[in-house]
């Protein structure tokens, strides 16, 4: 008796072989595309924390020393004149906030007027940034005196219901001015 023929033993046609191919690849590049995603996320996250941090520590590099405290007539608002230092790269500047009468100063900027000596055209007042006083008319309106050469970066006209306006001294014998900037 014959032995009955085995089947030749044939390998798989190509279109079959390129299919395993093609899903192998496919799968890897959707492991690959969903790890991207995931470090572009981390990424963009990371970007935005450290951000923040810096943001938050070089507001802490930051130095606020008092200068001179203004109190309201009937004594429940004060402005607070305080010098801004801010490291060796930039210069003094003069900031006041309006604060309730027990209210502290935080660690940020003046909420109601921020100036410099513009590179030293005005002159320097205590603390190293240009000289301003304030004179208080009534509980809900003041003004605030500076030399007309300094560079003003912020003057509020009005906050928590207090009108501001601002006089300027005279430069070089000019008569006085009284403006609202």
């Amino acid at each position: 008796m014959k032995k009955p023929e085995l089947p030749a033993r044939r390998e798989p046609p190509e279109s079959s072989r390129a299919g395993r191919i093609g899903a192998a690849l496919r799968s890897a590049l959707r492991v690959f595309l969903w790890s991207a995603g995931v470090l572009v996320v981390l990424l963009i996250a990371a970007t935005v924390l450290s951000t923040l941090v810096i943001l938050k520590l070089g507001e802490g590099l930051c130095d606020n020393t008092p200068i001179a405290e203004y109190p309201s007539p009937e004594g429940r608002r004060r402005v607070l004149v305080f010098e801004r230092s801010c490291g060796a790269t930039t210069g003094f500047s003069t900031q006041a906030s309006l604060l309730d009468a027990d209210e502290d100063l935080d660690s940020g900027s003046g909420n109601l007027f921020i100036s410099d000596t513009d590179h030293g055209a005005a002159p320097s007042g205590p603390g190293g940034g240009p000289e301003l006083s304030v004179e208080w008319k009534d509980e809900r309106s003041l003004v605030l005196v500076h030399d007309s050469r300094v560079r003003v970066f912020k003057s509020e006209q009005r906050l928590d219901g207090v009108h501001v306006s601002y006089r300027h001294t005279p430069r070089w014998g000019a008569p006085d001015t009284t403006t609202s900037p």
